[in-house]
């Protein structure tokens, strides 16, 4: 009998870590009494309080310079063309925009800036996937923490250079070390919310994707609409340099507030550090109640369930092939029942809808632009994409070199962006009451309409607004889906799931650049039913995944 109560007893001071995450959480009664925030009711706010507020920021930021090391590209290329002297046949079309009226300077920027992108998206590709397994092995923070600071001080390291293949070998390293961000953000912030706010909170995680497609053109209209030059002997900075500094100082920011974080409780749980979980737990509710956690759990003594044990660590006593060796043994549970086949369908999946949106959106100015230059305004896309542009014979290089960007460049990126911003802002209200899956398919639905009807569009307006659904909707997916793949996988090996699908969506979109880049003027058509069948497959593969409602 005494043996029972004592049993008893142990059993209340045993507490599952998602339990003690909501009972920590704090909403003030001011908040409470505006009704919340769009998605979250106030009865579904329990379990989150400053710290997942903070961390939504920091994440936030984060993702801002992540995304600004690619997008700040296909601006920058243009306007530093001079400086890092692009071949004759490359100045001929540009100048042929000065002679023709044509705006073919965005043409050549948007086709030089995709190739120095793709740098960039390479660098991530390669690392994602290895950064998701040394984030399980050393801590998401860790990784966090080295990614992001490695990567601001490389793009620092970019406003300097002057040799443009010195410029791209760093491009690339950037991308590498961007991978990690990529690779431990998602699981990181997932971690720190109760299973019911996950799928919101990588929703609104996902939606400064598009806060920084409206940041990069607008900062970039601000800074480079100045001529000004620092000459320092034979160094001259101009504005487009400063652009990096704008884009890495979000990341900055954000990674020192991360600093004051701990480790996600969850991973070190898996990994057996009890005491280290019970330390960063009492952290998340001094900050969150203000209150030490005994008290919060009425208990004087308390222990956290343990989780599923995390793999072999990847890094410990492991050169060259012992590595690699290391990582296919890690990869292979991810295709173990339970989750295998599902975890499959997610990497075709997010293959799909990284090629649809990301891919078209590369080649969204570039469309855009010679669609708007058209003289028959009836006309469908593709009936103007495949009209040659015709380039000036006699071009000398006596002509004098210029970096004109058009303002109509900036406004079409910044209407993509707000549109973004738009539907992650929608999408956010609808994940609760409509269900991920109902979401996912509606958006999918219209996403391969809207690419449908773009082959028979002759109004521009119309045109436009089809493509921003086009490029929009499968973006806006892309946090759904990853929201699924946290749910679909154990503890230990989240973080390796996400990078591994992550690294697949990058494989998605350099396949769809090219692509486009061989098929898009010849084959226009046929480019464009490839990407809405591409569509159609994911609808039936998020069909069959048992991906849960968010509440």
């Amino acid at each position: 009998m005494h043996g029972s109560r004592e049993s008893n007893a142990l059993n209340r001071n045993v507490w599952d870590y998602d339990m003690v995450l909501e009972k920590i959480g704090n909403i003030s009664k001011s908040f409470e009494s505006k009704g919340g925030l769009m998605g979250w009711s106030t009865c579904h706010l329990s379990g989150y309080g400053k710290t997942q507020w903070i961390l939504l920021l920091v994440s936030g930021l984060l993702t801002i310079t992540s995304v600004a090391a690619q997008q700040a590209m296909s601006i920058i290329v243009i306007a530093s063309h001079c400086e890092f002297h692009t071949t004759q046949a490359e100045k001929g079309v540009m100048m042929a925009a000065s002679v023709t009226g044509e705006s073919s300077s965005v043409s050549h920027g948007e086709q030089w800036g995709i190739y120095i992108c793709m740098l960039n998206v390479t660098g991530i590709f390669l690392s994602t996937y290895i950064w998701g397994y040394i984030s399980d092995d050393i801590g998401r923070r860790k990784v966090l923490l080295y990614g992001n600071f490695a990567s601001n001080a490389l793009q620092f390291v970019l406003m300097f250079v002057t040799s443009i293949w010195l410029f791209n070998i760093i491009n690339l390293l950037v991308g590498i070390s961007v991978g990690g961000v990529s690779a431990a953000l998602y699981a990181y912030l997932s971690e720190f919310n109760i299973p019911r706010h996950r799928a919101v909170a990588i929703n609104y995680s996902t939606m400064f994707v598009s806060v920084t497609a409206i940041y990069v053109p607008a900062t970039a209209w601000l800074v480079l609409s100045s001529d000004w030059a620092i000459t320092l002997g034979d160094f001259v900075f101009r504005p487009w340099r400063l652009m990096l500094l704008v884009s890495l100082l979000p990341g900055l920011i954000g990674g020192l507030i991360l600093l004051y974080y701990p480790e996600s409780p969850k991973l070190l749980l898996s990994q057996d550090k009890t005491e280290e979980a019970k330390e960063a737990v009492a952290w998340i509710s001094k900050f969150n109640r203000g209150k030490p956690i005994q008290q919060v759990l009425d208990c004087d003594e308390f222990t956290l369930k343990s989780e599923d044990p995390a793999g072999e660590n990847l890094l410990s006593d492991s050169q060259g092939c012992g590595i690699v060796s290391k990582i296919v043994r890690a990869t292979i549970p991810l295709f173990h029942k339970p989750h295998g086949f599902n975890f499959i369908l997610c990497n075709l999946a997010l293959f799909g809808m990284f090629f649809s949106s990301n891919g078209m959106q590369l080649w969204f100015p570039e469309i855009v632009n010679r669609s708007s230059g058209a003289e028959n305004n009836s006309s469908t896309v593709c009936e103007i994409l495949s009209v040659p542009v015709e380039t000036p014979q006699n071009v000398t290089e006596t002509l004098d070199c210029t970096d004109p960007i058009s303002s109509k460049t900036y406004i079409d990126n910044l209407i993509v962006g707000f549109a973004f911003l738009i539907g992650f802002s929608i999408q956010g209200t609808l994940l609760n009451p409509l269900g991920r899956k109902n979401v996912l398919l509606a958006a999918l639905a219209v996403a391969a309409l809207s690419g449908i009807f773009l082959h028979f569009m002759g109004n521009p307006t119309g045109v436009l607004i089809l493509f921003c659904l086009y490029i929009l909707l499968p973006g806006l997916s892309i946090s759904i889906m990853i929201g699924a793949i946290v749910d679909l996988v154990p503890t230990n090996l989240r973080s390796k799931a996400v990078s591994f699908c992550m690294s697949m969506g990058r494989l998605g979109i350099i396949a769809a650049t090219n692509l486009m880049g061989v098929m898009l003027q010849p084959y226009c058509n046929t480019t464009f039913a490839i990407f809405t069948c591409t569509l159609i497959v994911c609808i039936v593969i998020v069909h069959y995944l048992p991906i849960k409602n968010s509440a």
